[in-house]
């Protein structure tokens, strides 16, 4: 089974994200839209799991939830990978108390490491938007954003679980399923 370790998004941040896909939209780029219930901030991508490994997976997150606090994050500002002039995915980026939700991708690392999954590189959470398929009307879709003055804007939440997703990639795009959930009690 394919599995990842994610922060839920609240409704809020999805309508917020739905809006500016539906904004950019206008241009009609080619790109492949996350669909609104996929909407989430990956901490770690696990790939293929034995379902033995399991349950100490699933000790290991709990662990990990009694350790870490509660934290407050901002979605808002969009960006592009790997840059502006050449993008690949269109996304919306974090801000708040990064260090906090450094210490949860940490402690994820520092924990699934043992289990034999390699640590991130990179700890840049970030909601995807979409997967830019190839350069059609991407000019227009900057042009638009260009224009709307409230793309940058922030939106808080608060941060108080996450999860453990299964991932099923099928002819729709890929379906996400909540394995666990675990509420941070640091």
């Amino acid at each position: 089974m394919r599995a990842f370790v994610a922060i839920p998004v609240p409704d809020d941040i999805k309508q917020y994200a739905r809006m500016m896909r539906n904004k950019l939209g206008m241009a009609r780029p080619d790109i492949k839209w996350v669909e609104y219930q996929n909407y989430h901030l990956t901490v770690k991508f696990l790939g293929a799991v034995d379902i033995k490994d399991l349950p100490e997976i699933k000790r290991n997150l709990a662990l990990i939830a009694d350790a870490v606090p509660a934290f407050n994050l901002s979605a808002g500002t969009l960006g592009f990978f790997p840059n502006q002039s050449r993008p690949r995915v269109i996304w919306m980026g974090i801000k708040g108390e990064i260090e906090k939700a450094a210490f949860l991708c940490d402690r994820v690392d520092a924990y699934l490491s043992a289990m034999g999954f390699a640590p991130e590189k990179d700890h840049r959470l970030h909601l995807t938007l979409g997967r830019i398929r190839s350069e059609k009307n991407i000019k227009e879709m900057m042009n638009i954003l260009e224009k709307y003055p409230d793309w940058n804007k922030l939106r808080c939440f608060r941060v108080e679980e996450f999860h453990l997703m299964q991932s099923v990639l099928d002819s729709q795009g890929p379906q996400y399923s909540v394995l666990d959930t675990y509420r941070l009690n640091g």
